[in-house]
Parts: C-alpha cells; structure tokens; sequence
C-alpha cells in the first residue's frame, strides 16, 4: 500500500477474490425473505380474534365476512325461455310471463300488477304512518 495524504479518505483496496478480469461480474446470493408472519385481529361484528395475512384488510372473520356478503351467482341465460301465456284477472288482456304462476286464473299483467303493487304499499304507508 502507498500512504496517503491525509485529506484523501483512505478506500479498501479490492481483495484478491474480488478482482477479475474486465468485464466480468460479480454474482451475490441473496438470502431468502423472512417469513411474514400474520397479525391477529378481533372481528368487528363477533369479536372473536381471527388470523389475518399482512396483505389482507378485513375487519370481520372469515364466517362473518360470508355471512355478510354470500356468494352471487350469475344469472342463468339459456338460448329458449319458456314462456306462459296468461289472461289479466283484472283488465283481460293476454300477455306472456316467464314463470308459472301459482294461480293462472288470479294472475295480473304487468301494468296492473304494478298498479297493484304501488296501492299496497300507498296503503301500508298509510296505515304505519310514514
């Protein structure tokens, strides 16, 4: 080693190992991840404590959080429908329905079953009164 003057901060010289030709590279093995270990929660709704990964957000269990949002299945479509035709009780115009209905003589078109439908509930409203 030559001396230095002492304003120049001294740098390690590169061991034997390390020098190679020009050009070449070094490889370094990283180690591996630390295993992330996961938190422990109490769930808002039960509060029971439950296991959460540190990536998850939940704020329930995993039996609350299905309690509250159940699975949605898509609705069916099929290439044929089967239709029924009914005769309207209350006005008798002729119409097609996509279900069976319990009481093919008692069944309403659309525009009267609506109509049905808005006098209930005006009724109701009535009778709590809302």
């Amino acid at each position: 080693m030559t001396p230095r003057p002492p304003d120049v901060p001294a740098s390690p010289e590169p061991a034997p190992a390390e020098q190679g030709a020009p050009g070449s590279v070094k490889v370094q093995k990283r180690s591996a991840a630390p295993a992330v270990a996961t938190r422990e929660k109490i769930c808002a709704t039960c509060g029971k404590p439950f296991r959460l990964a540190p990536e998850e957000k939940f704020f329930n269990c995993p039996a609350c959080h299905r309690k509250a949002n159940p699975p949605r299945k898509p609705p069916r479509r099929s290439d044929a429908q089967i239709l029924t035709q009914i005769t309207c009780s209350a006005c008798g115009t002729q119409e097609y329905v996509s279900f069976v209905p319990p009481d093919p003589a008692a069944a309403l078109c659309a525009a009267c079953f609506g109509r049905q439908r808005r006098e209930l509930q005006a009724q109701k409203n009535h009778q709590f009164g809302r």
